[in-house]
């Protein structure tokens, strides 16, 4: 006869074991900017814990988030193409990215009001502080 009650204890244990063990998805952030130090160096400030995408224009930028859905983007406002505030337009308008926070970093302040009309999620001044970009990316995330 079969002992229900040890094999579901097994089982229980089996399921939270596989659950620790289980690799989470890690976030993606796109880094639109023309600078490729820039790039680096966000990359670098915000650590190994994302998984990080590219783009050195404005088309480019849009391409690259209809194709992978980021869950945070860091655009500059000053890009090739396609400028920075015509992209975020265009990631507002489009249902599938609409959501998505979007993190206005440029070295000209009075664009502040625009990016925020625009839907910015935040905006951060070139030279940023990495210790403030660092907590805005992990904040943006966790809400």
């Amino acid at each position: 006869m079969r002992r229900p009650l040890a094999s579901n204890r097994w089982t229980q244990r089996r399921k939270e074991k596989a659950a620790l063990t289980m690799p989470t998805r890690r976030k993606t952030i796109l880094i639109c900017d023309d600078e490729e130090t820039m790039r680096q160096l966000l990359r670098v400030v915000l650590d190994g814990n994302y998984a990080f995408e590219e783009a050195p224009d404005g088309p480019s930028a849009l391409d690259a988030a209809r194709r992978i859905h980021p869950d945070l983007v860091i655009l500059d406002i000053m890009l090739p193409g396609t400028g920075g505030i015509a992209v975020l337009e265009e990631l507002r308008a489009d249902p599938q990215l609409s959501s998505v926070p979007v993190v206005i970093l440029t070295a000209w302040p009075q664009m502040e009001e625009e990016a925020a009309e625009a839907g910015a999620s935040k905006f951060f001044m070139k030279p940023f502080e990495p210790d403030e970009m660092k907590h805005a990316v992990e904040e943006l995330l966790r809400a």
